[in-house]
């Protein structure tokens, strides 16, 4: 680390000092020794030097710029994606906050706003089962079970889930027809 500091502090002085050319010119033997150049190849003394007339010539500057660009786009991509999918919620079909965030990966485990339940039905039928399972809501979602669970009772069709958030990202699904809590973890949540 002490190495990287002092290589560093090295190129910002050349680069201060206006020095064209080869940098290590300007170094003493010793602050050379110091810095490490004299372990590396010939062929990475060239790259070093290649990295460091880029960066005194201010296309380090410039790259940095259209990375910012990029991020920019990509953030205002993201905030389209999140009022688009803010205004396709209907009345009906309003998913709570901490399921939209879910969505968009931010933090939603640590406060969730409330303990709203996302509503749904299981696509197709529960049946008896022993162990774990997923469980697919007729939206598409699709939820895994973390532990073992059992369910021995009547085949139900479509039956209303209940999926809410619990804490530190553990979540439960409630078969509102059936005695079954079991916690889960998204695996398909579009």
């Amino acid at each position: 680390m002490k190495r990287l500091l002092i290589v560093l502090g090295l190129f910002w002085g050349a680069a201060a000092f206006g020095q064209a050319g080869d940098f290590t010119k300007t170094m003493t033997p010793d602050e050379q020794q110091q810095a490490g150049l004299g372990r590396l190849t010939p062929g990475e003394l060239a790259r070093l030097k290649a990295v460091v007339e880029r960066y005194k010539s201010g296309e380090v500057a410039e790259i940095r710029q259209e990375a910012e660009k990029k991020v920019a786009v990509a953030e205002a991509r993201v905030k389209q994606v999140e009022t688009g999918v803010a205004a396709a919620a209907s009345p009906a079909g309003k998913k709570p906050n901490w399921f939209s965030a879910l969505v968009t990966l931010r933090k939603t485990a640590d406060k969730p706003d409330k303990a709203e339940a996302l509503e749904g039905r299981l696509a197709g039928s529960l049946k008896t089962f022993n162990g774990r399972r997923s469980f697919e809501l007729q939206d598409g979602q699709v939820w895994r079970m973390i532990e073992t669970g059992r369910y021995s009772g009547p085949t139900l069709e479509a039956p209303a889930v209940s999926i809410t958030p619990g804490f530190l990202g553990v979540y439960w699904l409630q078969i509102r027809e059936a005695p079954l809590l079991v916690k889960v973890q998204p695996v398909k949540i579009d």
